[in-house]
């Protein structure tokens, strides 16, 4: 299986954040946004450190 990276988009940012906040699970939110659930919590776990986008 090829696996390419896809960049994450502002809008799947935003649709994580919000789905993290209303309690979804990385797995939940991963089948949702088409992605890994490893990548859902990379992705998460970047944009509270690196503080992208004001929560």
């Amino acid at each position: 299986m090829l696996r390419t990276y896809r960049h994450w988009t502002t809008k799947e940012d935003f649709q994580l954040i919000s789905l993290r906040k209303s309690g979804k699970k990385y797995k939940e939110i991963a089948t949702i946004l088409n992605r890994t659930s490893i990548s859902v919590e990379k992705r998460y776990r970047k944009i509270k450190k690196e503080e992208i986008y004001a929560f």
